[in-house]
């Protein structure tokens, strides 16, 4: 591996297209690619869908400039445009220890402290070899326990492991071409092997897998014959390539039919959280029963669609995903009364173990939480690193602990 400079405000989607036209790549795929950019990244503390590989965005960066209120603040190089330019300039340094880092103060910092103008991250050749694959599991139950298992695998786990739930996995078949037919055949598929699976394999209960592995031919072969002997272990059917591509692509379609959606009165929209795997299917479970609760409190019309996407594995937990989408027709504040059900259901997943944010960070609209997550006089630290940064508040994004609402909080 190599460290790049890169300005900050290329988007992911010209990023990879120029790390690959070099036979590199960065390795960091967040579902918003098309749209978000590198600065973005570093100031939200973002994490991508092949974390498992590359790392979150943490892992990645390894220098960076910002320009504050009072100049260009930086570290190590004065100028990262000439790291690796020639043999004089070095190049970043994996890891040193100078005293407090400017990396780790600006890494999640939302806009609040100054404006990365450019990054130097870390870089990958292209993979040899890149392989798509998929499976079913009789019940999410049995998903989890997979993918806990998949977590043991520590650094030879595959780029990307995602685990949808019945909800996801349904939702994913009728959107097909040709949904019907699919349906059918994947229930003629578990029915011919269900002498093999767990009793109870069917279609209501089934849920999904999607794979992607990267490197080199050796390490994906080793990879997939262990993925092979976990899927054997807990009873689930490889379903192949075509599947594990059409998942792992879905995801770039997201905000597409969201706003589609909106044409037809129907609101949906995601939100994440980290969760030890001790807590991760209690914690799903009452939160997606708390977003069912609230919309039926509020007479809304209809029923919610809730559905949970477990992706980002690590040794104590995971990054659980959670989708919710209400018709709004006729309703009136639609978007207040969302952000309601959506807040009711932050408080469940932290009442039960989740975190705050896993990786879209606080900004305002859970920047209220802060005080359960910050005590009182690590936000007065904060406050003043703030004000000793930026003392006339040229940057006053007011996201996550410089938020108005944090600020009341602290006052």
């Amino acid at each position: 591996t190599k460290a790049s400079g890169m300005k900050r405000s290329i988007t992911g989607i010209d990023l990879v297209a120029e790390m690959t036209r070099r036979g590199l790549t960065v390795g960091h795929e967040p579902d918003s690619l098309e749209f978000s950019t590198l600065g973005g990244w570093v100031a939200t503390k973002a994490s991508g869908m092949k974390r498992n590989k590359y790392g979150n965005i943490e892992d990645i960066v390894r220098e960076l400039r910002v320009v504050g209120s009072d100049g260009l603040l930086w570290q190590h190089h004065s100028d990262i445009s000439k790291i690796n330019g020639s043999a004089s300039a070095g190049s970043a340094f994996g890891r040193v220890s100078t005293g407090m880092d400017l990396c780790s103060l600006m890494i999640g910092s939302e806009g609040c402290l100054g404006i990365i103008t450019s990054v130097v991250v870390k870089i990958w050749p292209l993979p040899e070899c890149k392989v798509f694959d998929s499976a079913v599991f009789p019940s999410f139950g049995v998903g989890v326990a997979f993918m806990k298992d998949v977590a043991k695998m520590r650094c030879a786990k595959p780029a990307s492991v995602r685990l949808v739930d019945n909800e996801q996995f349904r939702l994913g078949q009728v959107m097909k071409h040709d949904s019907a037919g699919l349906v059918k055949k994947l229930e003629s598929k578990i029915m011919k092997y269900r002498g093999a699976l767990f009793f109870g394999m069917t279609v209501s209960s089934v849920v999904g897998v999607t794979l992607c592995y990267e490197g080199t031919r050796k390490e994906v072969n080793s990879q997939t014959e262990d993925i092979r002997l976990l899927c054997k272990k807990h009873g689930g059917l490889l379903a192949g390539p075509v599947a594990g591509r059409a998942g792992y692509d879905l995801t770039y379609a997201i905000a597409y039919l969201r706003d589609f959606a909106m044409t037809y009165h129907y609101l949906g929209e995601s939100f994440e959280t980290f969760v030890p795997w001790s807590q991760l299917e209690v914690m799903i479970e009452v939160t997606k029963q708390c977003i069912r609760d609230e919309h039926k409190k509020r007479l809304l019309p209809g029923l919610p669609f809730v559905s949970s996407r477990v992706t980002q594995l690590y040794d104590e937990g995971a990054c659980v995903y959670f989708y919710f989408c209400i018709s709004f027709k006729n309703v009136n504040n639609a978007s207040t009364i969302f952000s309601e059900i959506e807040h009711a259901a932050r408080d469940t997943i932290m009442e039960y173990g989740g975190s705050l944010s896993h990786h879209h960070g606080c900004g305002k609209s859970r920047a209220s939480f802060l005080d359960r997550v910050n005590s009182k006089p690590l936000r007065n630290v904060l406050n003043r690193v703030k004000d000793g940064i930026d003392p006339h508040n040229v940057f006053g994004a007011k996201n996550g602990a410089f938020s108005n609402s944090s600020a009341k909080n602290n006052s």
